[in-house]
């Protein structure tokens, strides 16, 4: 009996190794986690232009090192109490952050909502292999939801369209 079990164990495990599984991101939810963060962020709204060529393929029979940043350039807007209402424009870095062969991804030239850490110069966006800091195509129900965050109000996850 316990060769069998353990040969289910093992099994079992071995089907694990080969999925990623990640709880679905949700941008209030990404704000109250980082709001509690030791680090700033800023929360930006707008496009993000880089050359798409430079992405790692998003699954790779074997990921050995973290992929080299790309060079980007972000055009929008600032999140404030008022709204996305500081015009933010700045050259900075995408980093692809991988989890065994899975890996993040972005798109250039689409409206999202990215939350980045305040650190020196060049800032840099992450996009991890379960997403969580990069929403692209947010509705304006999200971006509502995220100014009321930021104005100390209601802030909550919940299903936004």
């Amino acid at each position: 009996m316990k060769p069998l079990f353990l040969a289910a164990a093992l099994a079992s495990l071995g089907a694990q190794a080969h999925a990623l599984s990640c709880m679905r991101p949700d941008p209030v939810m990404t704000f109250q986690q980082l709001a509690d963060a030791p680090e700033t962020y800023f929360v930006l709204y707008g496009q993000l232009s880089f050359n798409e060529a430079h992405l790692p393929p998003a699954v790779m029979e074997k990921q050995m090192h973290t992929p080299e940043p790309i060079p980007a350039r972000f055009i929008g807007h600032g999140l404030s109490p008022d709204g996305f209402t500081i015009d933010y424009v700045t050259d900075l870095m995408l980093q692809i952050g991988c989890a065994g062969p899975w890996c993040g991804t972005a798109q250039s030239g689409v409206d999202a909502v990215y939350f980045v850490e305040a650190t020196d110069p060049p800032l840099t966006i992450e996009a991890g292999p379960c997403g969580g800091r990069i929403f692209e195509e947010p509705s304006q129900a999200v971006l509502d939801a995220l100014t009321r965050c930021m104005q100390g109000g209601e802030c909550s996850a919940q299903p936004l369209q």
